[in-house]
């Protein structure tokens, strides 16, 4: 995963997750916090091409993806989404059926949630941006025997990012016309080898049939900092997963990664908090890696990480740059850059996934459990 798509896998998180005549006006200015999300369907098509981003997967450049998408959407359009990021926010449920036009790569199924911003530009028109992740189901992976050519993946089930940009164009009460553009990316965080990874940035179109309609919400922006009130926030978490490799013996092995994390945060926005912190951890994979190679070196490593997160209620969505400030083997550069999606259980106690990378090299995805100390207010 390349830092250029992770960074645009995380932005699209910067600013969040009755039927009427449409002769009537078409914003209200009441409390409509207690009212039910808009449910929409819809059904479209995409076409793009693979991106060949390394010599390994050059075997697939020319290739023309073709998918079929539906979609289930709850759009929110109330006071207090409006209050928390000035828009109209979607999430739902996207299902896609890909052929990647080439037979080495074969074909795919995804399942992925996504979240989607969307922001009035006129009485008919919305931009948006929009960001999934989900799983895929891939037909044809690599095999030494039968399918040797296929670097990009390894494993018949992947992970499925996708960040986009679209409008959202009003052709009456029920029915929208949805142009998008969106960059899609399948890997398995590295838990197999060969995982090039596809890339393919696709250009399409759907329409969505929405049965209620309701007028936008629409108010001031609140200039209130209420953020500047709260305590700096610290938080101190156990990481930990299973990669695959192969032992002394050349034989396929799952190792044990695991370790622990420090971090700090202060709040500086309304959705924005910068955070500065430490991790060590052990990775048995490059221990198994080290002694096969006779090297005198330690498994463990030791960083130092700065960096942002994007707070959108009950999930934190983070993004940081970090230097090593141990690391014995001859491996791997000294900056490192890690994606996070965390999940607040309650008060103190957060659970995530984490993903850990090297330039474009994705190295494994680990798993989270943090406690977090913070006060909503300053003494």
């Amino acid at each position: 995963m390349t830092i250029a798509r992770s960074w645009l896998i995380l932005l699209i998180f910067i600013t969040c997750a009755t039927k009427d005549s449409l002769a009537q006006t078409d914003s209200i200015e009441v409390d409509t916090a207690q009212q039910e999300p808009l449910f929409s369907i819809g059904l479209g098509m995409q076409y793009g091409f693979i991106f060949a981003h390394s010599v390994d997967v050059q075997n697939t450049s020319g290739a023309r993806p073709f998918g079929v998408e539906a979609n289930l959407s709850w759009q929110r359009n109330d006071s207090a989404s409006f209050a928390l990021c000035h828009c109209y926010p979607r999430q739902g449920l996207l299902l896609a059926y890909y052929d990647y036009d080439v037979g080495l790569l074969g074909k795919s199924g995804t399942a992925a949630y996504f979240l989607e911003p969307t922001y009035r530009i006129g009485e008919r028109v919305l931009l948006s941006m929009k960001g999934a992740a989900g799983l895929s189901y891939l037909n044809n992976p690599y095999d030494s025997i039968s399918n040797p050519s296929n670097q990009s993946y390894s494993t018949n089930v992947s992970i499925y990012l996708l960040v986009g940009v679209g409008a959202w164009i009003r052709l009456s009460e029920s029915w929208w016309l949805n142009p998008t553009i969106n960059y899609q990316h399948i890997s398995n965080g590295g838990m197999r080898q060969p995982n090039k990874g596809i890339n393919w940035p696709t250009a399409g179109i759907s329409v969505s049939y929405q049965p209620n309609f309701r007028p936008w919400y629409n108010s001031s922006r609140s200039t209130e900092k209420f953020w500047k009130d709260y305590s700096n926030r610290y938080d101190f978490s156990f990481l930990g997963t299973m990669i695959r490799g192969n032992n002394a013996a050349a034989n396929r092995n799952r190792f044990v990664v695991g370790g622990i994390a420090l971090q700090a945060g202060r709040q500086v926005g309304r959705l924005s908090m910068l955070t500065l912190g430490a991790e060590v951890y052990y990775d048995e994979k490059l221990k198994n890696r080290l002694q096969r190679e006779g090297l005198d070196a330690s498994p463990f490593k030791t960083g130092l990480l700065f960096g942002h997160e994007f707070l959108l209620g009950r999930f934190q969505f983070s993004q940081r740059l970090g230097v090593y400030i141990f690391d014995q083997t001859p491996y791997y550069d000294r900056i490192f850059h890690r994606w996070g999606i965390m999940y607040a259980i309650n008060s103190h106690l957060s659970a995530g996934i984490n993903l850990l990378a090297h330039r474009q090299k994705a190295e494994f995805i680990d798993f989270r459990l943090s406690y977090t100390f913070q006060r909503l207010y300053k003494k």
